[in-house]
């Protein structure tokens, strides 16, 4: 079982009439949903409005295969954010966030909700920002390194959201001392270390707890460190529609093919996570072809519109669970 925890949202798209397009969104959410599309066991955890457009956040986690077992009901109306698209498809989010869904989840209601055995638990974005559920993350991110789950972390620096950077910053240096994998972007690395060469900084991150991170950059590729070595993983070439959702399909193809090869704590492979005493490295290339195929499912979401994943139908036939040429890769 797999846990993604975060904000569920709507994003606000332009369309090429130049209006605005409805689309379900949120990182966790998005990855929830890959992650429910590449076929694995996966609940989100986070809160869901009662309003229509919460309605739509709920079917749109059904239709990927996602549980909503875990989901907390909240009367606060559904956040909005309305992206901005450049000349190369990336975007540019304005969040309204006050008074709404995103943040509505207790510690307690986190923690009652983490399913045993739980295989990973993955989190980050606005539930890194936004209260209560900030602090809920946080406890269940113990919670998790407690149960020998894998924790993956991709941050999603939203700077306009942060008005304490002090304080969210021991918030995620705290996570992250708990944390096995850290995916995170060129952009969040420079709001993170700024002034720093973007790969010495991530690299740097190492020292903070994860085992690996994962350092992405669009039509650049993708950048894998761990204490081992550092390998660069280029990009797969398509006509990319927009960017949305692809750092969070990335997200999603790394946790799922690393799971699918057995490489969860509890496994007995040599280049599992270890356990929460005593963790040491991870076997370099075996993350490197996990970040190969996260690479893979990435193009798959630039090559569309927004970040809702391909239906069954036209979903890549090497990226399904019962078989395809990634199979070896993926499981």
């Amino acid at each position: 079982m797999i846990v993604v925890a975060g904000e569920a949202l709507i994003d606000l798209i332009p369309t090429p009439a130049r209006d605005l397009g409805v689309n379900p969104g949120g990182g966790p959410f998005n990855t929830a949903r890959w992650l429910g599309r590449l076929g694995a066991d996966v609940g989100f955890l986070g809160s869901i409005a009662a309003d229509p457009l919460g309605q739509r956040l709920r079917m749109g986690l059904l239709e990927a295969g996602v549980a909503l077992d875990l989901v907390v009901a909240t009367e606060l109306p559904t956040t909005l954010a309305v992206a901005q698209l450049d000349d190369v498809g990336a975007a540019r989010y304005s969040f309204y966030t006050d008074g709404t869904s995103s943040g509505d989840v207790a510690p307690e209601q986190a923690l009652a909700r983490l399913p045993q055995p739980l295989d990973a638990f993955y989190a980050g974005g606005l539930a890194l920002v936004l209260e209560p559920i900030a602090t809920a993350v946080t406890c269940a991110v113990e919670v998790a390194r407690q149960r020998d789950a894998v924790v993956m972390v991709d941050p999603n620096v939203r700077p306009s959201l942060i008005r304490d950077r002090v304080g969210y910053l021991d918030r995620l240096w705290g996570v992250l001392a708990q944390t096995d994998v850290l995916k995170l972007s060129v952009e969040d690395v420079a709001w993170l270390e700024p002034g720093s060469p973007p790969l010495a900084a991530a690299r740097g991150l190492l020292e903070r707890g994860p085992r690996v991170v994962l350092l992405t950059d669009g039509a650049r590729g993708a950048t894998v460190f761990t204490t081992e070595a550092v390998t660069q993983v280029p990009a797969v070439a398509v006509d990319v529609v927009d960017t949305i959702g692809a750092g969070d399909a990335f997200s999603a193809g790394f946790l799922s093919s690393w799971l699918r090869r057995g490489e969860g704590n509890r496994s007995p492979a040599t280049v599992s996570f270890p356990a929460s005493e005593g963790r040491g490295a991870v076997a370099h290339e075996a993350v490197v072809e996990a970040a190969r195929f996260a690479a893979d499912v990435a193009s798959v979401a630039c090559a569309q519109r927004g970040a809702t994943p391909p239906a069954p139908e036209a979903f890549p036939a090497r990226f399904r669970k019962d078989g395809g040429t990634a199979a070896p890769t993926a499981g």
